[in-house]
Protein backbone atom coordinates (compact mmCIF):
# COMPACT_ATOMS: atom_id res chain seq x y z
CA UNK A 1 0.00 0.00 0.00
CA UNK A 2 2.85 2.55 0.72
CA UNK A 3 4.06 1.61 -2.40
CA UNK A 4 1.11 2.65 -4.30
CA UNK A 5 0.67 5.94 -2.27
CA UNK A 6 4.07 6.85 -3.04
CA UNK A 7 3.50 5.91 -7.10
CA UNK A 8 0.00 8.18 -7.07
CA UNK A 9 2.39 11.08 -5.29
CA UNK A 10 4.81 11.64 -7.66
CA UNK A 11 2.21 11.32 -10.12
CA UNK A 12 0.52 13.64 -9.37
CA UNK A 13 3.77 15.75 -8.59
CA UNK A 14 5.10 14.78 -12.26
CA UNK A 15 1.28 16.66 -13.48
CA UNK A 16 1.52 19.51 -11.28
CA UNK A 17 5.08 20.47 -12.94
CA UNK A 18 3.80 19.65 -16.59
CA UNK A 19 1.28 22.30 -15.84
CA UNK A 20 3.64 24.14 -14.65
CA UNK A 21 5.68 23.86 -17.68
CA UNK A 22 2.27 24.36 -20.15
CA UNK A 23 1.80 27.26 -18.81
CA UNK A 24 5.48 29.18 -18.86
CA UNK A 25 5.40 27.96 -22.66
CA UNK A 26 2.10 29.46 -23.26
CA UNK A 27 3.24 32.72 -22.53
CA UNK A 28 6.37 31.81 -24.88
CA UNK A 29 9.32 29.90 -25.66
CA UNK A 30 11.56 29.85 -22.56
CA UNK A 31 14.33 27.45 -21.45
CA UNK A 32 12.16 27.14 -17.63
CA UNK A 33 9.15 25.72 -19.50
CA UNK A 34 11.27 22.95 -21.36
CA UNK A 35 12.97 21.62 -18.21
CA UNK A 36 9.55 21.97 -16.28
CA UNK A 37 7.96 19.67 -19.40
CA UNK A 38 11.30 17.66 -18.72
CA UNK A 39 10.93 17.06 -15.03
CA UNK A 40 7.42 17.04 -15.72
CA UNK A 41 7.69 13.48 -17.78
CA UNK A 42 10.12 12.53 -15.98
CA UNK A 43 8.25 12.64 -12.45
CA UNK A 44 5.57 10.61 -14.30
CA UNK A 45 7.39 8.03 -15.64
CA UNK A 46 8.58 7.45 -12.34
CA UNK A 47 5.21 7.92 -11.00
CA UNK A 48 4.11 5.04 -13.20
CA UNK A 49 6.85 2.75 -12.70
CA UNK A 50 6.40 2.54 -8.89
CA UNK A 51 2.43 2.19 -9.60
CA UNK A 52 3.36 -1.10 -11.97
CA UNK A 53 5.87 -2.17 -9.44
CA UNK A 54 3.57 -2.15 -6.77
CA UNK A 55 1.71 -4.79 -9.07
CA UNK A 56 4.18 -7.20 -8.74
CA UNK A 57 5.30 -9.65 -6.10
CA UNK A 58 8.34 -12.14 -5.99
CA UNK A 59 7.80 -15.03 -3.76
CA UNK A 60 11.47 -16.56 -2.71
CA UNK A 61 11.84 -20.30 -2.66
CA UNK A 62 11.17 -21.43 0.97
CA UNK A 63 8.24 -18.86 1.41
CA UNK A 64 4.35 -18.94 0.73
CA UNK A 65 2.55 -15.43 0.20
CA UNK A 66 -0.81 -14.74 1.43
CA UNK A 67 -2.94 -11.25 -0.04
CA UNK A 68 -5.02 -9.39 1.63
CA UNK A 69 -5.85 -5.87 1.36
CA UNK A 70 -9.02 -3.82 3.07
CA UNK A 71 -9.94 -6.16 5.24
CA UNK A 72 -10.29 -8.69 2.92
CA UNK A 73 -7.97 -11.93 2.96
CA UNK A 74 -7.61 -14.02 -0.69
CA UNK A 75 -7.82 -17.75 0.32
CA UNK A 76 -5.52 -19.05 -2.74
CA UNK A 77 -1.98 -18.92 -1.25
CA UNK A 78 0.71 -17.14 -3.20
CA UNK A 79 3.14 -19.76 -4.29
CA UNK A 80 7.26 -19.20 -5.34
CA UNK A 81 7.50 -17.53 -7.96
CA UNK A 82 6.49 -13.79 -9.70
CA UNK A 83 3.04 -13.10 -9.40
CA UNK A 84 0.40 -10.06 -10.34
CA UNK A 85 -1.27 -8.73 -7.60
CA UNK A 86 -3.79 -5.53 -7.22
CA UNK A 87 -1.83 -2.58 -6.47
CA UNK A 88 -3.39 -1.99 -3.20
CA UNK A 89 -2.77 -5.45 -1.69
CA UNK A 90 -0.04 -5.90 0.77
CA UNK A 91 1.24 -9.22 1.02
CA UNK A 92 2.41 -11.07 4.53
CA UNK A 93 5.39 -14.05 3.87
CA UNK A 94 5.89 -17.48 5.61
CA UNK A 95 8.28 -19.69 5.78
CA UNK A 96 7.22 -23.69 4.26
CA UNK A 97 10.83 -24.51 5.67
CA UNK A 98 11.37 -26.93 8.24
CA UNK A 99 12.02 -24.27 11.17
CA UNK A 100 13.70 -25.86 14.97
CA UNK A 101 12.90 -25.20 17.97
CA UNK A 102 15.29 -23.48 19.71
CA UNK A 103 16.95 -21.36 17.20
CA UNK A 104 20.72 -22.15 16.26
CA UNK A 105 22.18 -19.93 18.23
CA UNK A 106 19.55 -19.45 21.59
CA UNK A 107 20.20 -20.85 24.81
CA UNK A 108 18.60 -24.40 25.42
CA UNK A 109 15.41 -23.73 27.45
CA UNK A 110 14.95 -26.29 30.41
CA UNK A 111 11.20 -26.39 30.85
CA UNK A 112 9.92 -27.44 34.30
CA UNK A 113 7.20 -30.18 34.47
CA UNK A 114 5.51 -32.50 36.95
CA UNK A 115 6.30 -36.56 37.37
CA UNK A 116 3.04 -38.78 37.99
CA UNK A 117 4.28 -37.83 41.69
CA UNK A 118 3.59 -34.30 41.08
CA UNK A 119 7.75 -34.52 41.33
CA UNK A 120 9.59 -31.50 39.74
CA UNK A 121 11.55 -32.63 36.77
CA UNK A 122 13.88 -30.36 34.29
CA UNK A 123 13.85 -31.20 30.94
CA UNK A 124 15.41 -30.22 27.97
CA UNK A 125 13.98 -30.48 24.38
CA UNK A 126 13.80 -29.32 20.69
CA UNK A 127 11.90 -30.03 17.88
CA UNK A 128 11.81 -29.44 14.59
CA UNK A 129 8.33 -28.31 12.84
CA UNK A 130 7.02 -27.35 9.24
CA UNK A 131 3.46 -24.84 8.36
CA UNK A 132 1.55 -26.48 5.35
CA UNK A 133 1.64 -23.55 2.44
CA UNK A 134 -1.80 -24.23 1.98
CA UNK A 135 -3.31 -23.11 5.72
CA UNK A 136 -1.68 -19.75 5.59
CA UNK A 137 -4.43 -17.62 4.29
CA UNK A 138 -5.89 -19.15 7.52
CA UNK A 139 -2.87 -18.77 9.44
CA UNK A 140 -2.95 -15.34 8.62
CA UNK A 141 -6.45 -14.94 9.54
CA UNK A 142 -6.39 -16.79 12.82
CA UNK A 143 -3.26 -16.34 14.36
CA UNK A 144 -1.42 -12.97 12.54
CA UNK A 145 2.75 -12.93 11.41
CA UNK A 146 5.44 -15.80 10.90
CA UNK A 147 6.83 -14.29 14.26
CA UNK A 148 3.21 -14.57 15.99
CA UNK A 149 3.26 -18.59 14.47
CA UNK A 150 6.71 -19.04 16.20
CA UNK A 151 4.97 -18.15 19.62
CA UNK A 152 2.11 -20.27 19.41
CA UNK A 153 4.58 -23.03 18.52
CA UNK A 154 6.69 -22.41 21.50
CA UNK A 155 3.69 -22.28 24.10
CA UNK A 156 2.75 -25.45 22.09
CA UNK A 157 6.10 -27.31 23.13
CA UNK A 158 6.11 -26.01 26.44
CA UNK A 159 2.11 -27.48 27.02
CA UNK A 160 2.51 -30.80 25.05
CA UNK A 161 6.01 -31.46 27.22
CA UNK A 162 4.05 -31.09 30.62
CA UNK A 163 1.58 -33.25 29.88
CA UNK A 164 3.66 -35.80 28.64
CA UNK A 165 5.76 -35.69 31.74
CA UNK A 166 2.62 -36.13 33.85
CA UNK A 167 1.98 -39.52 31.99
CA UNK A 168 5.33 -41.12 33.94
CA UNK A 169 6.82 -42.26 37.31
CA UNK A 170 10.01 -40.86 38.42
CA UNK A 171 10.72 -44.90 38.25
CA UNK A 172 10.15 -44.63 34.48
CA UNK A 173 12.46 -42.21 33.36
CA UNK A 174 14.72 -44.20 32.10
CA UNK A 175 12.15 -44.82 29.38
CA UNK A 176 13.54 -42.30 26.94
CA UNK A 177 11.84 -43.39 23.85
CA UNK A 178 8.18 -43.64 25.10
CA UNK A 179 8.74 -40.48 27.06
CA UNK A 180 9.97 -38.61 23.78
CA UNK A 181 7.09 -40.02 21.76
CA UNK A 182 4.06 -39.15 24.26
CA UNK A 183 5.51 -35.79 24.28
CA UNK A 184 5.91 -35.35 20.18
CA UNK A 185 1.78 -36.16 20.09
CA UNK A 186 0.64 -33.58 23.04
CA UNK A 187 2.64 -31.30 21.01
CA UNK A 188 0.72 -31.70 17.61
CA UNK A 189 -2.41 -31.99 19.70
CA UNK A 190 -1.34 -28.71 21.01
CA UNK A 191 -0.93 -27.04 17.53
CA UNK A 192 -4.23 -28.24 16.34
CA UNK A 193 -6.93 -24.78 16.41
CA UNK A 194 -10.49 -24.39 15.66
CA UNK A 195 -11.10 -21.43 14.05
CA UNK A 196 -13.21 -18.45 15.83
CA UNK A 197 -16.80 -18.99 13.41
CA UNK A 198 -16.76 -22.08 13.62
CA UNK A 199 -15.16 -23.81 10.41
CA UNK A 200 -12.84 -26.76 10.33
CA UNK A 201 -9.87 -27.37 12.83
CA UNK A 202 -6.39 -27.04 10.95
CA UNK A 203 -2.96 -27.82 12.18
CA UNK A 204 -0.63 -24.91 12.61
CA UNK A 205 2.32 -26.77 11.94
CA UNK A 206 3.09 -30.06 12.02
CA UNK A 207 6.37 -31.73 14.49
CA UNK A 208 8.60 -33.49 11.85
CA UNK A 209 11.16 -34.49 14.66
CA UNK A 210 11.07 -34.27 18.16
CA UNK A 211 14.40 -34.65 20.66
CA UNK A 212 13.97 -35.53 24.11
CA UNK A 213 17.73 -34.09 25.18
CA UNK A 214 18.01 -34.21 28.58
CA UNK A 215 15.81 -34.82 31.66
CA UNK A 216 17.06 -34.31 34.75
CA UNK A 217 14.84 -35.40 38.35
CA UNK A 218 15.34 -33.73 41.39
CA UNK A 219 18.41 -33.80 43.13
CA UNK A 220 16.82 -35.71 45.92
CA UNK A 221 16.11 -38.29 43.59
CA UNK A 222 19.04 -38.70 41.76
CA UNK A 223 20.58 -38.98 44.88
CA UNK A 224 18.61 -41.86 46.22
CA UNK A 225 18.44 -43.58 42.77
CA UNK A 226 22.48 -43.69 43.17
CA UNK A 227 22.24 -44.85 46.85
CA UNK A 228 20.12 -47.43 45.51
CA UNK A 229 22.70 -48.96 42.82
CA UNK A 230 25.46 -48.55 45.53
CA UNK A 231 23.15 -50.71 47.40
CA UNK A 232 22.31 -53.27 44.84
CA UNK A 233 26.09 -53.58 43.92
CA UNK A 234 26.98 -54.07 47.80
CA UNK A 235 24.99 -56.99 48.10
CA UNK A 236 25.82 -58.55 45.21
CA UNK A 237 29.39 -58.42 46.07
CA UNK A 238 28.41 -60.08 49.33
CA UNK A 239 26.23 -62.71 47.59
CA UNK A 240 29.46 -63.59 44.87
CA UNK A 241 31.60 -63.51 48.37
CA UNK A 242 29.19 -66.26 50.28
CA UNK A 243 29.07 -68.46 47.23
CA UNK A 244 32.91 -68.63 47.08
CA UNK A 245 33.22 -69.77 50.35
CA UNK A 246 29.99 -71.88 50.49
CA UNK A 247 31.74 -73.56 47.09
CA UNK A 248 35.66 -73.86 48.78
CA UNK A 249 33.76 -75.58 52.11
CA UNK A 250 31.77 -78.09 49.94
CA UNK A 251 35.52 -79.41 47.93
CA UNK A 252 36.96 -79.15 51.70
CA UNK A 253 34.44 -81.57 52.74
CA UNK A 254 34.11 -83.77 49.63
CA UNK A 255 38.28 -84.23 50.35
CA UNK A 256 37.76 -85.31 53.52
CA UNK A 257 34.80 -87.85 52.56
CA UNK A 258 36.61 -89.34 50.28
CA UNK A 259 40.64 -89.43 50.98
CA UNK A 260 40.29 -92.53 53.27
CA UNK A 261 42.87 -94.53 54.24
CA UNK A 262 41.56 -97.54 52.19
CA UNK A 263 41.45 -95.00 49.41
CA UNK A 264 44.82 -94.01 49.66
CA UNK A 265 45.84 -97.34 49.64
CA UNK A 266 44.23 -98.16 46.54
CA UNK A 267 46.11 -95.06 44.88
CA UNK A 268 49.38 -96.87 46.39
CA UNK A 269 48.82 -99.72 44.76
CA UNK A 270 47.42 -97.88 41.10
CA UNK A 271 51.24 -96.11 40.87
CA UNK A 272 52.89 -99.31 41.52
CA UNK A 273 50.94 -100.98 38.99
CA UNK A 274 51.55 -98.05 36.44
CA UNK A 275 55.12 -98.86 37.56
CA UNK A 276 55.93 -102.42 37.09
CA UNK A 277 57.51 -102.11 33.57
CA UNK A 278 60.21 -99.48 35.15
CA UNK A 279 63.90 -100.53 35.60
CA UNK A 280 63.82 -98.87 39.27
CA UNK A 281 64.10 -101.10 42.31
CA UNK A 282 60.53 -100.61 44.49
CA UNK A 283 61.13 -102.17 48.06
CA UNK A 284 57.51 -101.69 49.95
CA UNK A 285 57.78 -101.67 53.12
CA UNK A 286 54.59 -102.06 54.97
CA UNK A 287 53.93 -99.96 58.93
CA UNK A 288 50.82 -99.13 60.42
CA UNK A 289 50.92 -95.65 59.01
CA UNK A 290 50.27 -96.99 55.60
CA UNK A 291 52.71 -98.68 52.86
CA UNK A 292 55.63 -96.47 52.07
CA UNK A 293 57.35 -97.12 48.66
CA UNK A 294 61.37 -96.53 48.33
CA UNK A 295 62.76 -96.03 45.34
CA UNK A 296 65.82 -97.98 45.74
CA UNK A 297 67.38 -96.21 41.90
CA UNK A 298 66.84 -92.35 43.28
CA UNK A 299 68.39 -93.54 46.86
CA UNK A 300 71.82 -94.72 45.30
CA UNK A 301 71.94 -92.23 42.76
CA UNK A 302 71.41 -89.83 46.18
CA UNK A 303 74.40 -92.03 48.15
CA UNK A 304 77.08 -91.56 45.21
CA UNK A 305 76.70 -87.83 44.68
Amino acid sequence: MSHLVFGFFILAVGFLVLLGAAGLRAKGPSAGGTIGRALGLGLAGLGAFVLLTSAVVVIQPGQVGVRHAFGTVDPIPLLPGIRFVSPWSEVERYSTREEQFPRAGDEAEKMEALSSEQMSMKIDAALRYQIDPATAPRLFLEIGSQEQIDNVVRNAIRNGVRDGMVAFSINEVSQRNAIALLMENEVDSALLTRPRNGGEPFQIATVTAFYLRNLEPPPQVVQAINNKIAQEQQIETEKHRVEVARLQSDQQRLLNLTLTPEQLTKQYLEVLHDMKGSSNMIIMVPTEGGIPVLDVGALRKNIRE
